[in-house]
């Protein structure tokens, strides 16, 4: 089978790999399509992420489509020919984080693409039958993949435990600032206000949803919404530019006793602000950490037309252009929101 190994930075190489077979519980999956994350583009740049560093040739990718190619021993819930979405970490469901619920947050997760599990950027692959999730005729495996960075941004509006009516500001509108956007929509938002540099992504914000889709000068912005809340800021702020500068922008534009949610990948690896302005606001400050128990409702959302996923995908490559998806989605050229890389 054709695979996509990260050999070095910037070293992907089509290679030629056996095809695996499934074990007990498993099923083999022919992959379909393989959306680019920031984190595919750290190690494909960097060859680690903070403290994760690639000691040995890797596939990368973790938000994939497939379909359901052959049943391994004890495998009853999915048939050959079913299309699926994949649930990229697999938790080792003895550990104490992992007793408490907190599943992603497993320190002996398994998860596509970091190292040392491989990902999804190869025709096949075996995964745990529980951890693939059956999607409706009317969904695509590229609707599939992209149920992956929606799932990230519906645990994302889960942590900030919204009941409704809070004024929200997105940082950011990739794909996972975009997914943050539609979850708030879904959970009631009474106002929500998205910030990107790049046009484009400003005006896909402004149709799945958002009040406000501003561009321009990023600090200059957060003092705008400041003063055009009254002073009074945002409710719930969530970063989803993985920078330093939105972070501090996001505590800028947050209310007293508010909320900013990072989401963000930061590069480099560290997030700094004024501790003044935290303290004096009395801010909670969240982090995000993958997804937890949110695929399903992902494609619940999707399936119902309450989100769009198909407009994530704006640009496709084949395998063997693994690299030039990679890049487009490095440099954010070309309006880029998801370079998705279709594998079968």
């Amino acid at each position: 089978m054709k695979t996509a190994r990260l050999h070095a930075p910037r070293d992907l190489r089509i290679t030629d790999e056996p095809v695996p077979s499934p074990g007990e519980g498993e099923v083999l999956l022919k992959i379909g399509a393989v959306g680019v994350c920031a984190s595919d583009v750290h190690y494909y740049e960097e060859g680690a992420i903070g403290d994760v560093v690639i000691e040995e040739p890797l596939v990368l990718g973790h938000e994939a489509g497939a379909e359901v190619e052959a049943l391994g021993p004890g495998v009853t819930s999915l048939q050959p020919g079913d299309k699926v979405a994949i649930e990229p970490g697999k938790h080792c469901g003895k550990c104490e984080i992992c007793a408490r619920g907190l599943v992603n947050l497993c320190p002996a997760v398994k998860f596509f693409g970091t190292p040392p599990t491989d990902g999804a950027l190869r025709e096949f692959i075996t995964w745990p039958a529980d951890l693939c999730i059956p999607i409706p005729d009317s969904m695509t495996v590229v609707e599939a993949a992209m149920t992956e960075p929606m799932a990230v941004g519906i645990y994302a509006v889960d942590l900030a435990n919204m009941k409704g009516g809070e004024t929200v500001a997105v940082l950011g509108a990739g794909a996972i600032g975009l997914s943050v956007l539609q979850a708030a929509r879904v959970a009631g938002a009474s106002k929500i206000w998205v910030v990107d540099p790049i046009e484009v992504r400003a005006r896909m914000a402004a149709k799945m949803g958002a009040g406000r889709a501003l561009t321009g000068d990023p600090t200059q912005i957060a003092e705008d919404i400041w003063a055009e809340t009254g002073k009074a800021g945002v409710q719930i702020v969530f970063e989803c530019a993985g920078t330093n500068d939105a972070v501090r922008q996001a505590v800028r534009m947050a209310t007293y006793d508010g909320q900013v949610v990072a989401v963000g990948i930061p590069y480099p690896d560290e997030v700094s602000f004024p501790a003044s302005t935290a303290r004096r606001k009395n801010l909670t400050v969240r982090f995000v950490r993958r997804s937890r128990h949110a695929v399903q409702r992902a494609i619940d959302w999707a399936a119902s037309g309450q989100i769009d996923l198909k407009s994530y995908a704006t640009h496709q490559f084949p395998l063997e252009r693994a690299s030039e998806a990679i890049e487009l989605a490095r440099d954010r050229r070309d309006g880029v929101l998801r370079s998705v890389i279709e594998v079968g």
